[in-house]
């Protein structure tokens, strides 16, 4: 299942890859939210799909994973992320 909040352009849009119920997940949410950033949630639980994408990216299971511009982080420190999505 993909939700598409504040989308806009493709090209600018992060993927957040999450599971339900997921305090880190929320975290993450709520991050994008207060720094503005739009994005797309994909939820690897219940979204093969999704699970088969974020693997592929990363080669591993945990969430959350942020997508940008080819490029992939796994559950990043709030200082790591702003460097990874603020600063491009």
């Amino acid at each position: 299942m993909q939700t598409a909040v504040e989308k806009s352009t493709e090209e600018n849009v992060v993927t957040l890859y999450v599971v339900p119920e997921c305090p880190l997940c929320a975290g993450a949410r709520l991050w994008l939210s207060q720094h503005g950033v739009e994005y797309l949630e994909r939820d690897v639980a219940n979204d093969f799909g999704a699970l088969r994408s974020m693997y592929k990216l990363t080669r591993q299971r945990f969430v959350p994973v942020f997508e940008a511009n080819g490029r992939a982080m796994v559950r990043p420190t709030d200082e790591e992320l702003a460097e990874f999505l603020l600063n491009q």
